[in-house]
């Protein structure tokens, strides 16, 4: 029984297996509204799992375990928040990297953005250890001496990743159905190694905003993430904080680590890609409903954000069902 098995068992009325190809394991997370996420799984290896996870905004209570693991994720777009048992709060930014081990048990996971997208690695430090070192024998770092250095005095450190290893990172989404799984345990160590070769990561300093200022931020933000079709200005967004334009902008940037006009760009274009998932609306009707009166401007924004156009995403999202 793999970790995550035991984790659906704790959280049966919020995750449950829903299909399997051979490779991986499609998982429904539900969260407190009844929307539902995915979690793709790979176990990679004996003690080696991977998560692609895609979350639409919500919240969920959880039962976590204590295994003795590092666990590694990585936010390619939208905002992953959690509160742990021993109430700390813990917030992963679009691009950033967090590693921690098991003094991390999470209580409520939170996803502020329309859609959060990311990956998650989980090594247990008996099996897992064992599969990696039989894999990768050429590095001499212990995954517990390993796991004590990434994790630091509290058991979670939260970095920007450099240009190597982001650009490694986004190639795990480039991964399609030929050989999935030996290509993502390539990957996997790669990733592993590249790590344990990196004597000096930065880790972001939290600097955390009073409870008040964070609550002025959200009424912004809210403003932000609606009506895609209309035109909202940065005044507007302050103006719904009760702030000024350059404080608004500078305290929502220190406080989401995305500035509030790239925030509501990125959000009208993950509204699109939910739009082009499950309905058959053309795209240029989509375009219009995120506030895209040119659907070519809208087709270089989305393959900007996305790698890909409009109509591969459709395609792509459709034949992975």
């Amino acid at each position: 029984m793999t970790v995550f098995d035991i984790l659906a068992k704790r959280n049966a009325d919020k995750l449950r297996a829903v299909g399997a190809d051979g490779a991986s394991v499609r998982y429904h997370l539900r969260m407190n509204d009844g929307v539902v996420g995915i979690i793709d799984t790979f176990e990679l290896f004996d003690g080696v799992s991977l998560m692609f996870n895609s979350i639409p905004r919500g919240s969920a209570e959880w039962n976590d375990i204590e295994p003795r693991e590092l666990q590694i994720d990585w936010c390619l777009r939208g905002r992953f928040e959690l509160e742990t048992a021993n109430g700390r709060s813990i917030r992963l930014n679009e691009g950033e990297l967090a590693f921690h081990d098991e003094r991390i048990r999470k209580r409520i996971m939170s996803f502020p953005a329309p859609l959060y997208t990311g990956l998650t690695l989980r090594i247990n430090r008996f099996t897992g250890a064992a599969s990696l070192a039989h894999a990768l024998p050429e590095c001499n770092t212990s995954l517990d001496k390993l796991t004590r250095r990434l994790t630091g005095e509290c058991g979670c450190t939260i970095c920007a990743p450099d240009p190597s290893m982001r650009a490694l990172l986004a190639s795990f989404w480039d991964v399609d159905e030929r050989a999935s799984l030996t290509r993502l345990r390539f990957k996997a160590l790669e990733l592993v190694a590249l790590i344990d070769a990196t004597p000096r990561l930065s880790p972001r300093t939290e600097s955390y905003q009073q409870k008040g200022t964070i609550e002025s931020l959200e009424r912004g933000m809210e403003l932000l993430e609606s009506g895609y079709e209309q035109e909202v200005t940065l005044r507007d967004a302050a103006n719904a904080a009760s702030m000024s334009v350059s404080s608004f902008k500078g305290r929502f940037v220190k406080a989401f680590g995305i500035s509030p006009m790239a925030y509501r760009r990125q959000c009208r274009l993950e509204r699109a890609a939910q739009l082009l998932e499950t309905t058959d609306k053309s795209i240029a009707h989509i375009a219009l409903a995120v506030g895209y009166r040119n659907p070519s401007k809208f087709s270089a924004a989305f393959a900007s954000t996305f790698g890909h156009s409009p109509s591969e995403h459709r395609a792509r999202r459709r034949s992975s069902r």
